[in-house]
């Protein structure tokens, strides 16, 4: 691994992804391509996928820089390909192929869905603690252990999730940017000073 490329751009234009994701994330169901109840394609559900297919290209290039940072990347590209699979093929099962029910194969792409959500979170933890090391090892004026509060605020937003308002989530997710943010400025000044 290759512990001097810089990080502080590659992280820039993915929090610039994950802002935009949040704003649109805000608006979603809002305006829709066509005009049916079902599930249509919004315009807004289309940018959040450019978003989430930008960030592959950030996370390749911390790929290079440690072992975790690798690690997250495999698992990013193992979490978008089963979520995709999964909800495509629920959405191609037939009505009536014996010997088995439909419901079986709902069942089945909806565990290959589950699956890329769980391979998100995992994602998340080693993203975030290869942040944590590579600010340790190259000496970041950033509090050690602070950027893991990015992926603890993911899984309180699971829990967050289960109640009837948005509020606390969409705070949560601030509060993770706001932190990203202050690691980026962290890491442009330290780059800035090996340069």
């Amino acid at each position: 691994m290759n512990n001097n490329i810089p990080i502080a751009r590659w992280l820039s234009m993915f929090w610039l992804c994950s802002a935009v994701s949040l704003v649109l994330g805000q608006f979603s169901g809002s305006v829709t391509l066509n005009g049916t109840n079902g599930a249509a394609l919004t315009v807004t559900g289309i940018l959040g996928i450019f978003c989430t297919l930008v960030q592959f290209y950030p996370f390749y290039r911390f790929s290079r820089v440690s072992e975790r940072l690798q690690r997250a990347f495999t698992a990013t590209v193992l979490s978008v390909a089963a979520t995709v699979v999964g909800l495509l093929a629920m959405t191609l099962v037939p009505s009536d192929t014996p010997p088995y029910t439909p419901s079986t194969f709902y069942l089945l792409f909806s565990l290959i869905a589950l699956a890329g959500v769980i391979a998100s979170y995992i994602s998340q933890f080693w993203l975030y603690t290869g942040l944590d090391d590579v600010c340790t090892e190259r000496g970041y004026d950033f509090p050690p252990k602070r950027i893991r509060w990015c992926f603890y605020l993911s899984l309180i937003d699971i829990l967050l999730r289960m109640l009837p308002t948005s509020i606390p989530i969409f705070l949560s997710q601030v509060a993770s940017l706001v932190l990203l943010a202050l690691f980026i400025r962290a890491a442009y000044q330290a780059e800035k000073l090996t340069v």
